[in-house]
């Protein structure tokens, strides 16, 4: 069983093997198909996931968030997440000459020796609250759909999500991938952990409420 550092690792890993995906036109279309649908409904990502989804925890998880970067394009990169081309991943290339999988699971970078430096990179929560300070969402209704958010099941999330991500990312904001797979795959078993890191980052970060 891999560690936690190890398991944050494969997410940013996982993000950047997307990005490579969606920079095949094909790909990226079939992997957008999947937007708020459970994995039994996205066969045409399967080609692609499979191998990388199969028996991991929270397959969701995985599906919803390569259908969001697919949905929002090859250049939504995580800042400082990049695909790296001789990292073993798959390549665009590879994926015109008809190789949808890497045969080899690609080595994991080092695990980070501070934790805190993955938790300071911005979760769902920190991402509205930088929509509220840099597009000019209203506070109010962004604290309202954070509180939705962190109530919803995990079906419901997944349904969901798809429209707040496409308002951000029509804003010029891109959530940080990695860290939003990292939080869906825990949430069906630390939803309340989860809810919570979302509402800290988003009350620390955003504007203090007018009082009456």
């Amino acid at each position: 069983m891999p560690t936690a550092a190890e398991h944050r690792a494969s997410c940013d890993a996982f993000v950047a093997h997307i990005h490579l995906l969606c920079a095949e036109p094909g790909a990226r279309v079939r992997l957008s198909r999947g937007r708020g649908r459970p994995v039994e409904e996205c066969a045409p990502m399967d080609r692609y996931l499979s191998q990388r989804t199969a028996h991991r925890s929270g397959r969701r998880a995985y599906y919803t968030v390569a259908s969001l970067i697919a949905m929002a394009g090859p250049r939504s990169h995580t800042p400082g997440v990049r695909p790296a081309h001789d990292s073993g991943l798959l390549t665009a290339q590879d994926v015109s000459d008809g190789l949808l999988v890497a045969p080899v699971e690609p080595a994991l970078p080092p695990a980070e020796p501070d934790p805190a430096a993955w938790f300071a990179r911005p979760n769902l929560g920190a991402t509205l609250a930088m929509a509220v300070h840099r597009a000019g969402h209203g506070l109010e209704r962004t604290e309202s759909l954070l509180h939705v958010l962190t109530r919803l099941s995990d079906d419901q999330l997944h349904r969901r999500l798809p429209a707040p991500v496409t308002r951000l990312l029509a804003d010029g904001i891109t959530p940080d991938w990695g860290v939003l797979l990292h939080d869906l795959v825990q949430r069906p078993y630390r939803r309340d952990q989860v809810g919570l890191r979302w509402r800290d980052a988003f009350y620390l970060a955003a504007p203090a409420p007018r009082r009456p």
